[in-house]
């Protein structure tokens, strides 16, 4: 037995690396450790960093490179990070951390309930807008096959440093109201942007346009309005259309929106045609081109027209919440587009007048009991006493309205149409995301829908920047869990985890409901 012992040893002794090379590539110590690896990559990401000219052009200097370039790389490495990394074997081990990029034009809201989420993805924000990648391979390297700088003689006889570029693109990207950094080099290799290129539906004009793209696709002839959406008219496009169906409909109100504007800014109520256009004041004379509200605006200071918006039917008749016109935030997804992937969100908030409802006061002093947008709300000078303040949610206005007016399935009725609604809006951007958009394109958005008495759910605006803005207990109750779950429906949509998995059986929902998985023919509704 002892014998043998001596031999068994013997065999280990020899099974042993005998120097340091041969224990580090026994070890795999050229792997990082997995608490330095990213908590989530995009789908392929291993086969893209394999085939970078990065890491072709290294590995052809040292084709004795043991193992492989994790695919973090694709996000946070220099051309320099890969040479250094491939040459030495993968003993030089350059830093592997993902960036995440949210504009600095977003609210701290937002920010607070994006951070923990990203962190937690071994991430780091990031703060530099320069971004982007250039894989135009530096022309000279030193002998180990890094890339040095070169110098170029310039024309004017000067001479010019090229030095091998040092940007990097984030994983993960959250655009504010403008457009900070350039996305395309976090899409290219199938990083996130919070951005869907080519869709105009958050704003007045692009929303009434989609509608009526919706109604030449499914009728012949055109029926429009469809029932889900006001009457409206572009203006000043349809000016004198809009004025030849106002003097035929005399009864009716409209309201005006700025095509670009939000929080209820540049909202004008309409009672007669001559409000809007007349011989002593023609349109055009009563427009004013304002890029920039002023938020210290008084809210009731007479208003001029933007150089283009909406006019819309006024609905003159809408369900009430103790005397008070209200209007509901809803939230729609697209997780993915391509396949498309759209979800709703299955809660949602009351916003709601400071004053009564009172449709024969309909004058610029009257905006407080017809605009339900909370940032205006706020600027009554009794906001926080009033009914304005008090936000409800879609289950307590369901038990108000069963015990007050006795409608007992309000609730399920609601959310039909809704779904419905949603339906409609992504069927009319899916064929544009498919074409302008990439992968790796996704984008939430709050919808406003007003009912009317009779129950009638009906489509008001899309908002690209929903408030994010956690104030109210109903408020914290919705928002962040909801952010947390969209978070988690795009990194799986766009991850391994996701492929060829049907989202109604296997992605992570709770809160939000597929309305079209286009890789598996699903959609929740037949709208034909």
């Amino acid at each position: 037995m002892a014998a043998k012992a001596d031999k068994n040893k013997k065999v280990d002794k020899e099974e042993a690396p005998k120097d340091l090379e041969s224990a580090f590539l026994a070890n795999k110590e050229w792997e990082y450790p997995v608490e330095q690896r990213s908590g989530w990559l995009p789908l392929g990401a291993q086969e893209m960093v394999d085939a970078h000219p990065f890491t072709r052009r290294a590995v052809e200097k040292n084709p004795r490179f043991p193992g492989y370039v994790p695919a973090e790389a694709l996000f946070c490495w220099t051309e320099a990070d890969f040479a250094s990394y491939i040459n030495s074997g993968g003993f030089v081990k350059p830093k592997l951390q993902c960036q995440y990029y949210i504009s600095p034009e977003n609210p701290q809201s937002i920010v607070d309930l994006l951070e923990p989420v990203l962190s937690d993805m071994n991430w780091v924000c990031s703060v530099d807008s320069n971004v982007g990648r250039d894989e135009e391979m530096t022309a000279t390297t030193d002998y180990m096959g890094m890339p040095v700088s070169r110098s170029k003689k310039l024309e004017d006889g000067t001479i010019e440093t090229i030095k091998p570029s040092d940007k990097v693109a984030p994983i993960f990207i959250w655009e504010a109201s403008r457009r900070m950094v350039d996305h395309k080099p976090t899409l290219k290799y199938r990083g996130l942007a919070n951005r869907l290129d080519g869709i105009t539906m958050h704003t007045k004009v692009g929303m009434l346009e989609l509608v009526r793209e919706r109604c030449i696709e499914r009728d012949i002839p055109i029926n429009f309005p469809p029932p889900w959406y006001p009457l409206a008219f572009v203006l000043p496009d349809d000016l004198e259309q809009w004025k030849r169906h106002a003097e035929a409909n005399p009864h009716k109100k409209w309201i005006y929106k700025p095509n670009n504007e939000a929080m209820g800014r540049g909202i004008i109520l309409v009672d007669k045609i001559t409000d809007v256009d007349s011989k002593a004041r023609p349109f055009r004379t009563r427009c004013r081109n304002v890029e920039v509200f002023d938020p210290s605006e008084a809210p009731l200071k007479e208003r001029d027209f933007a150089n283009h918006g909406v006019i819309q039917e006024y609905m003159v008749n809408p369900m009430l919440l103790e005397n008070r016109k209200f209007a509901v935030r809803v939230y729609m997804l697209v997780a993915r587009v391509k396949p498309f992937l759209a979800f709703h969100y299955n809660f949602g908030y009351i916003k709601r007048c400071g004053e009564f409802y009172d449709e024969n006061k309909f004058q610029r002093e009257d905006l407080f009991r017809h605009i339900t947008n909370q940032e205006f709300q706020k600027k009554q000078d009794d906001f926080t006493e009033s009914s304005a303040a008090q936000l409800m949610s879609i289950e307590s206005l369901d038990a108000y309205l069963r015990d007050n007016m006795g409608l007992p399935a309000f609730r399920l009725n609601f959310w039909q149409q809704v779904k419905a609604i949603c339906m409609e809006v992504c069927l009319g951007i899916k064929e544009t995301c498919t074409q302008d958009c990439r992968l790796g394109s996704f984008e939430v958005f709050g919808l406003d829908v007003i009912v009317d008495a009779d129950q009638r759910v009906y489509m008001l605006e899309a908002n690209r920047d929903p408030s994010w803005v956690c104030d109210t207990a109903v408020k914290k109750a919705i928002i962040p869990e909801m952010v947390r779950e969209m978070l988690e429906l795009v990194f799986w949509a766009h991850s391994p985890e996701g492929k060829g998995k049907e989202a109604m059986l296997s992605s992570p929902m709770r809160g939000f409901e597929v309305l079209i998985d286009e890789a598996f023919g699903f959609q929740a509704l037949d709208l034909d």
